[in-house]
């Protein structure tokens, strides 16, 4: 079976799902190839994979890592004309394959010129809605949003199946950007996190043998997003130091996976240990993407989660896991070294621990990569090829 995999460019969780799904089709025989944009395509080259590169069409982010929703209406028209490109670029690409199959991880032309080519056609997607119903977007964020999503709705469900990698009700981690979207055939799967267990390095050996709480301090997003959150990470990591344990990775996927000292803690361009410190560490610091809460739920560990600011999917991420009860939220306007000391002591104490196990339980019971697979095989099976 050749399977013709693309991923969105933006965001390093929709590659890490990837990824982990071609270890599974890679293990039952399949020939692979990708798709995607920036450093994302980056990412899945480093791990061997040949990635077509395509034009990258995102929204539109400020210096200090803020959602623009005007700025990103303004340049619609370049975006469109880029997604344009990108189908036409998959059209062909995936013809050159030969490919029996395509997925997609929420790469909408990669899923519609599979259609064209009447292939077999999977989407991998948590956010169906653009909105969040938390009121706080303006009512011009609110018309684009909900009339983006009704368009591309009905686009998606071209697709054989929409898989949504995450829990049912009513344990949903992204339930505002999935629930009343009136998209058909869509199924959960479960979370997609990585599976392997990396050896450690010096600093995680180190990491594991202190006796402070734990602080793995995951940065992670679109580039734009992840400067301030970063010298937060670096800042207050510092100064808090006399209390926790820190590791912090800057999320450069271009950058050394070699650890450095800088000052009291440990500091990662980009860490490809990052399953290990989950795994070791009392508490999770990051950004409210759908992949790290999904990964922090598998390790049963809390989280202090500082959403993007004004990014309706990941303050509705953030919004749930808070009342799951493995949560506590900080706004990036409120994060100082007084309420990040505050919630991480509650985090480490408390009933926090408790209540991530008990979700990690019910993630547990779910085996996506088998279901995404099965399902797959099955389509091609039935003999649905279209035109090579």
């Amino acid at each position: 079976m050749r399977v013709y995999i693309g991923c969105f460019g933006s965001g390093l969780g929709h590659a890490t799902r990837m990824l982990e799904i071609a270890k599974e089709l890679e293990a039952r025989g399949a020939q692979l190839q990708f798709s995607s944009s920036g450093e994302v395509a980056s990412l899945i080259k480093k791990k061997g994979y040949r990635c077509n590169t395509i034009p990258l069409a995102d929204v539109r982010y400020s210096d200090e890592g803020e959602f623009q929703v005007k700025e990103t209406i303004l340049d619609s028209p370049s975006i469109m004309a880029r997604t344009d490109r990108q189908f036409f670029s998959e059209l062909a690409n995936i013809g050159r394959f030969g490919a029996d199959a395509v997925l997609s991880d929420s790469a909408l032309p990669t899923a519609l010129a599979g259609k064209l080519r009447r292939l077999p056609t999977y989407t991998v997607l948590n956010q169906l809605n653009l909105t969040s119903s938390h009121g706080r977007q303006g009512a011009l964020s609110r018309l684009f949003s909900v009339g983006m999503s009704a368009a591309m709705g009905k686009l998606w469900e071209l697709s054989d199946r929409v898989f949504l990698p995450d829990l049912p009700p009513p344990y949903t981690i992204s339930e505002k950007n999935l629930w009343g979207s009136g998209v058909e055939n869509t199924h959960y799967v479960g979370f997609i996190a990585p599976r392997e267990r990396s050896a450690p390095d010096a600093a995680a050996a180190e990491f594991v043998r202190d006796e402070r709480p734990k602080v793995f301090w995951q940065v992670s997003g679109p580039p734009m997003t992840r400067t301030a959150f970063l010298d937060a990470a670096l800042k207050l990591g510092e100064a808090m130091s006399d209390e926790f344990a820190f590791v912090v990775s800057a999320g450069d996927p271009k950058g050394s996976t070699s650890p450095q000292r800088l000052g009291r803690l440990w500091y990662y361009e980009w860490c490809d240990i990052a399953d290990l410190y989950f795994g070791s560490c009392d508490v999770v610091v990051s950004r409210a993407g759908h992949g790290t809460i999904a990964q922090a739920i598998l390790s049963s560990k809390p989280m202090l989660l500082v959403p993007i600011p004004k990014q309706p999917e990941q303050e509705g991420n953030a919004d749930k896991a808070s009342r799951l009860g493995v949560s506590v939220t900080v706004e990036q306007e409120t994060l100082t070294q007084n309420t990040a000391r505050s919630a991480l002591r509650t985090l480490v104490g408390g009933p926090f621990p408790g209540r991530a196990e008990r979700v990690r339980e019910i993630a547990s019971r779910y085996d996506a990569l088998s279901a995404i697979v099965s399902a797959m095989e099955a389509g091609v099976r039935r003999g649905r090829r279209g035109p090579r």
